[in-house]
């Protein structure tokens, strides 16, 4: 198996899994939502809450809050937990509580964005919490999930006559294209910023003149991250958590 990286920035991830078969890569998408820890709140205790938001609602925006998460303090300690405070009274006739005005007991483990709305309150009414946070997987809960929109296809593969690449405004696609006779073959359209999107508008426009396979011994893996871990940390731990899995696999039947 090989992995070539086309897009990689803190937030998201395509990479493109070659010599390998869709099993092996389903294994690692599931990982990758269920198998990675990282913190989130567990459990909130309430001091004060004079807002017009039930306790219970307010636990689950706090839950729902992504928390950067250290990988070497999970390996050092999985049983470590956090406690986010919040303290807050509005002084405006209508104020929001954004998740950044969280105060965390490890400066390591805050909110991965610190604009994300709890909750709105009126001029007088005050809230006090402490939100203890957690490791866990996201396969106990989606609020351990470090990735969403986890999917992978097969790589398409086009192939349409030369006249077509004006107007399909692929003439700059010079990277991923190959001549043969009269036709053009898009072999690894992932590689060109707007060529798949331009080939799929042109095959619409075009459907008798452009031919689409699909090439199932390279795979295309893609995935958005939720600020908890970056998407190369996501990457990484997901192929540990699965050398993990099958050395226990090896060890049992041993």
């Amino acid at each position: 198996m090989r992995a070539r990286i086309v897009k990689l920035t803190d937030d998201e991830a395509v990479i493109v899994v070659e010599e390998a078969k869709p099993p092996l890569v389903n294994a690692l998408r599931r990982a990758i939502i269920s198998e990675i820890p990282i913190f989130a709140v567990d459990e909130v205790i309430f001091f004060e809450n004079s807002t017009p938001f039930f306790d219970e609602y307010i636990a689950h925006r706090l839950a729902m809050v992504p928390l950067k998460t250290n990988l070497d303090v999970v390996r050092a300690d999985p049983e470590r937990t956090v406690v986010l405070e919040l303290v807050r009274e509005a002084k405006e006739d209508v104020e929001t509580v954004y998740s950044g005005e969280l105060k965390s007991s490890d400066p390591l483990i805050v909110p991965a964005n610190e604009r994300i709305p709890i909750i709105k309150m009126r001029q007088g009414q005050r809230i006090r919490l402490q939100a203890v946070a957690r490791l866990g997987k996201g396969k106990d809960h989606s609020k351990w999930q470090p990735a969403v929109a986890v999917g992978y296809s097969y790589m398409p593969v086009y192939e349409l006559s030369k006249d077509l690449l004006k107007e399909c405004d692929l003439s700059k696609c010079d990277e991923c294209m190959k001549k043969k006779r009269k036709k053009v073959l898009v072999d690894y359209p992932v590689l060109c910023e707007g060529c798949l999107e331009a080939l799929k508008r042109c095959r619409l426009d075009n459907p008798d003149k452009v031919v689409r396979k699909w090439d199932d011994s390279r795979i295309i893996l893609r995935y958005e991250t939720t600020g908890a871990l970056s998407a190369q940390e996501v990457f990484l731990e997901a192929i540990n958590q699965l050398k993990l899995k099958l050395n226990e696999f090896l060890e049992r039947l041993g």
